[in-house]
């Protein structure tokens, strides 16, 4: 598992094509800490993973990361800084995001 900074940002952002939801977490570098995703009319959680808990494949092994992801979702494997300048987002509050991530993780650690 990585060790990261201290969250200093939190940010929402709408992919309409696939309509899906995002949240995410980042560190004063823009790496993702936490991303959550909701899909569809409902906005059904589909992906709650956090950067810390994620399992290393060079030291836990490719299935063990494989798990997680089924269970979880994945990360952004870039910083922010290197997102497109156009992509729409909007900044949210700490407690705004951390809302919709007990609600997703709870959906889907019941989920399995």
């Amino acid at each position: 598992m990585e060790v990261a900074k201290p969250a200093v940002r939190w940010l929402s952002s709408y992919w309409a094509e696939g309509d899906i939801l995002y949240f995410f977490e980042a560190d004063e570098e823009g790496w993702v800490l936490r991303q959550i995703e909701l899909k569809g009319p409902e906005r059904t959680p589909a992906g709650a993973a956090a950067r810390a808990e994620r399992p290393d494949p060079r030291t836990e092994g490719t299935d063990a990361l494989m798990a997680y992801q089924a269970k979880w979702g994945g990360l952004s494997d870039q910083p922010m800084t290197r997102w497109d300048k156009n992509f729409p987002h909007e900044e949210i509050s700490r407690d705004a995001f951390d809302q919709v991530w007990a609600t997703s993780r709870e959906y889907l650690d019941n989920k399995w």
